[in-house]
Parts: structure tokens; C-alpha cells; sequence
């Protein structure tokens, strides 16, 4: 895990990056949005929820300009977003994007594909934090089918998906 210290200064060289990036692009260049996703997950580390939902918002935009609505690159942004919102406490906002993301990525990727795994298991935890204990398990169940297929047993993704599932009993 990296220390607070190395957090900021990854996020200093990488808002360098950016507006070096947008100097050269133009401030709305869909080659911006992976950094702009990468930025939002980092203030979202290190606590700044504003500038975390600004930058993946961004970064939606760019992602949905450029791709569409229903493309994988913005079920990964909305995903994100959901992840800041269930952090926040706003569990129905978090269920509204967790549920967004795996419709998007179930009819792009298929049924069976990690991204659908790690909605689902994220909608899990939502879920779980509604009282829903039941269809928590029931997305953590699909999402631990995945990951045992795509990724085994023994990866760490699986094993903590196994936790979660084991701690709704």
C-alpha cells in the first residue's frame, strides 16, 4: 500500500501530466480521460471526494463522447463514481451507478467477464449496506462464479470476493 506521501506525489506528477497533456491536446481530447480516471481514483485515496467526482465525471464525458454511453470504458468511470458515492454514504446514488455499470458491461462483455464480476460484487456491498442481505449474496455468488473461473481460487481478487461472501452468513 502506498504511503500518503507517495499517494500526493503521484498525484502531483500526474495533474502535471494532464495539463501538459491538455496544453498540447486541448482541454477536451479523449486521450485525457484514462489520466482524468487515474486522477479521480487517486483524490479519491486521498480523501478529496469533490475533486475525485470532478475528475471521473470528467473523465465520463470524454469516455462517452468518444465511445458512447454504453461502451465499457464508461461503466468503468460510472463504476468509480459509484465507489465515492457509496464512500459518501449515498447508498441509493451508489446503487443507481453500481447497477448502470453492470448493465453496461454485461451487454458489451458478456454474463461471464471480470468487469461484470467486479460490479457485481461491488453492488453487493451496497446491497448489504441497504439491509438487502439477500440479493447481496446473490450478486456476490455470480461474482465469485466469475472470478473462480476467470482468475482461480487462489487470486487475491477471488479470495476477498470469498471474504465478503463468507461474511453474509
Amino acid at each position: 500500500m502506498p504511503s500518503l506521501h507517495d499517494l500526493r506525489a503521484q498525484r502531483a506528477n500526474l495533474e502535471h501530466l494532464i495539463e501538459a497533456r491538455q496544453r498540447a491536446l486541448g482541454a477536451d481530447h479523449p486521450d485525457l480521460a484514462d489520466d482524468l480516471r487515474d486522477l479521480g481514483r487517486l483524490s479519491h485515496e486521498l480523501g478529496d471526494m469533490m475533486d475525485a467526482q470532478a475528475q471521473l465525471h470528467r473523465a465520463l464525458a470524454l469516455h462517452t463522447e468518444t465511445f458512447g454511453a454504453d461502451h465499457p470504458e464508461a461503466a468503468t468511470d460510472v463504476n468509480h463514481i459509484g465507489l465515492i458515492l457509496h464512500d459518501l454514504g449515498d447508498l441509493d446514488g451508489a446503487h443507481a451507478a453500481f447497477e448502470r455499470a453492470l448493465a453496461i458491461d454485461e451487454a458489451a462483455l458478456g454474463h461471464e467477464h471480470p468487469s461484470v464480476a467486479r460490479d457485481a460484487n461491488n453492488l453487493a456491498g451496497v446491497l448489504k449496506d441497504m439491509g438487502d442481505g439477500f440479493s447481496a449474496r446473490e450478486a456476490l455468488n455470480w461474482a465469485l462464479s466469475i472470478y473462480m473461473k476467470t482468475l482461480g481460487p487462489d487470486h487475491p481478487t477471488t479470495k476477498s470476493v470469498a471474504r465478503n461472501r463468507a461474511g453474509l452468513d
